[in-house]
């Protein structure tokens, strides 16, 4: 009946009997549209707990007598900036509960709304290791960039400079959450069921990189939401993107127990050399996401099953 389910999600793409994909116009706009939607809730949240808490902030100071409004307004803003990491966390967890909530009430499966399907531990233990080398690389490459590039840069990575529990909560498991559910579970698996699937996997990814800010921020989260969107698709499952982000991002040290030894070149030898060794433990993982997934070949002979019992008929 599982089997079935998925097979029925996965042939509303447009396959027909011939294995050829049609694409409809009305099809493309309406994933197109529903996409959108999903993106503008995400970021609505995120815009309406910075909103809601600043006029707590502004409420509170006006109880105490606060009549300056230069002042209360720099106020709000102090505020705001020292509790980036908490209310990145309450936004976050928000919308995967009320769109787990919203699937839930309307009862879609989370393996066809969400791509929350079960994964190879060993395909996910490979991309965890993969993502501490992406990290590696990135660094890398973003040392090599010009100074003027990383001023901007690093006045608008507050979150990733700030340490503690908070911070750590929000890094590692609030953001991969959020945008994993949102990017590649929901908005990747709507635009696949209407158009080719790496035309999904871009448009996903440039949405993704655009919602990070700076241009060298825009840069390097389109490259991992292009990463991310591939492991989607070749495993049907985003908790494989869900470790690799969140190790992705654990490299940033939030809790911070290293001290300065994160921000040393040995920390980067240490990491390249552990994500190397880990590939290698972990390197069934590779073979499996070469294959084709268990989905795939299950769908691929109902469909054949299908087309013989159309033949007999």
């Amino acid at each position: 009946q599982d089997i079935m389910r998925d097979y029925s999600s996965y042939s509303q793409r447009g396959d027909d009997v011939n294995g050829k994909r049609i694409y409809s116009m009305k099809n493309i706009l309406i994933a197109i549209c529903k996409s959108a939607l999903y993106l503008l809730f995400f970021l609505a949240v995120q815009f309406f707990v910075v909103v809601i808490y600043g006029i707590v902030v502004a409420t509170n100071a006006a109880i105490n007598g606060e009549t300056d409004l230069v002042r209360g307004a720099q106020t709000v803003a102090n505020q705001l900036l020292g509790r980036v990491s908490a209310l990145t966390l309450i936004a976050c967890l928000l919308t995967v509960a009320v769109l787990l909530s919203w699937f839930w009430l309307r009862k879609r499966p989370l393996e066809d709304a969400a791509s929350l399907r079960p994964c190879s531990r060993w395909t996910t233990g490979f991309c965890i290791f993969g993502a501490m080398g992406l990290f590696v690389l990135i660094s890398l490459v973003l040392y090599l960039l010009p100074e003027r590039w990383m001023a901007e840069y690093g006045k608008a990575m507050t979150l990733s400079t700030e340490t503690g529990l908070i911070p750590a909560l929000a890094m590692v498991v609030g953001a991969p959450l959020a945008e994993e559910l949102v990017f590649r579970g929901i908005i990747q698996s709507r635009l696949e069921r209407s158009l080719p699937a790496w035309i999904a996997v871009v448009l996903q990814a440039v949405l993704f990189g655009l919602i990070h800010g700076t241009p060298v921020q825009i840069g390097y989260a389109f490259i991992m939401g292009l990463l991310f969107g591939l492991l989607r698709w070749r495993t049907g499952s985003i908790l494989p993107t869900l470790a690799a982000h969140a190790a992705f991002n654990a490299m940033n040290d939030p809790l911070g127990l290293l001290g300065d030894f994160a921000e040393s070149w040995y920390f980067l030898v240490v990491i390249i050399a552990v994500s190397a060794a880990g590939c290698v433990l972990c390197r069934r993982g590779l073979v499996e996401l070469k294959t084709k997934s268990a989905l795939e070949e299950e769908c691929k002979l109902l469909e054949d099953n299908d087309v013989r019992g159309l033949g007999k008929a």
